[in-house]
């Protein structure tokens, strides 16, 4: 029944990681601490632009100078690219040219409810659907600026999770030379971590916790290294009892007595530690807190209930 329960929470995770990016935020006020001066600043400008809209800067650039003909086009393309999706047509100012001629720049603002990556990725695309001979043309300014490291980071977080699950798979067929007690402990990891992510997308979701970019990085990797971590002791006890015992329900027992309270103590003083990252100035490491002490919540549980579940199905075949 636990087996079967876990396996529910993995596929229902696994579905929820596809929402992650729908309630995560990078907003820069993240990054800052909470009493700057920046910070409130952040908080002012919203006032002026509006919570839901991304500024942006659309540039052409002759060296030379741009031709009456450049300006010509350079007009009726700003004027397309204000019907674009996710572009807030009202916005978007006419071009305004350098004093030396050789530059012509516009504003425009994005719609903050559609991601404004995917809205600078079909204005780049219009672009380069029509060039300008010999101009060059760039979409910059903040909105930019987010599709840019939107583009650098992505992915970013499966590699990790990849390289994290790749490099322990390998130690731990070096240490146990088994093939199925390696998949057992990564099973047992990945089903705490998909089961974290369901409930951290939810809780983000309802706006009770903030989920960025940077805090989902690292509760990846959190939450694979501490039940793997808490999972090898139960391993460990699991082992010497098959020794002493012959049925796998008795050894399961003694391990299960053996290995809770260090686990439970390992997991507990984690947990405690993360959750004084709440009385942090720094906005990032306040909202780090919380999501990584439910990812730790998660691994400390699968330790204690699904390893030693899959452990007792494998018996001694395990090692």
């Amino acid at each position: 029944m636990l087996i079967l329960v876990w396996i529910a929470m993995f596929g229902a995770g696994g579905a929820s990681s596809g929402r992650i990016s729908d309630v995560s935020t990078n907003d820069q006020v993240q990054q800052l601490p909470a009493s700057a001066n920046a910070t409130k600043v952040q908080a002012l400008q919203a006032e002026f632009r509006g919570d839901d809209v991304v500024p942006g800067v659309l540039v052409y650039e002759r060296a030379g100078g741009l031709t009456d003909a450049d300006q010509a086009v350079i007009a009726d393309q700003i004027t397309d690219l204000a019907e674009l999706d996710g572009v807030v047509t009202e916005s978007v100012s006419p071009a305004i040219f350098s004093d030396d001629g050789e530059a012509a720049e516009a504003s425009l603002t994005l719609d903050g409810n559609v991601k404004p990556a995917d809205t600078v990725d079909l204005i780049r695309g219009y672009l380069a659907d029509n060039p300008i001979a010999g101009v060059d043309t760039y979409v910059t300014g903040p909105a930019g600026l987010l599709a840019d490291l939107t583009g650098a980071f992505a992915g970013i977080d499966g590699i990790l999770l990849l390289t994290a699950l790749a490099a322990v798979l390998v130690i731990l067929v070096i240490v146990y030379r088994s093939p199925l007690l390696p998949l057992i402990v990564l099973l047992t990891s990945l089903s705490a971590l998909c089961a974290s992510v369901l409930v951290v997308v939810a809780l983000a979701g309802a706006d009770v916790l903030i989920l960025t970019g940077q805090t989902q990085g690292i509760l990846f990797i959190l939450v694979i290294g501490a039940a793997t971590d808490y999972s090898l002791l139960y391993v460990a006890r699991f082992r010497e009892a098959l020794r002493d015992n012959e049925k796998k329900w008795d050894a399961t027992l003694v391990a299960l007595r053996g290995s809770f309270e260090p686990i439970l103590a390992a997991g507990g003083t984690v947990i405690v530690g993360l959750l004084c990252l709440l009385f942090s100035d720094l906005n990032s490491n306040k909202a780090l807190g919380p999501v990584a002490a439910i990812g730790i919540g998660f691994a400390l549980v699968a330790a204690l209930t699904l390893l030693p579940s899959l452990m007792l199905w494998a018996g001694r075949a395990a090692f």
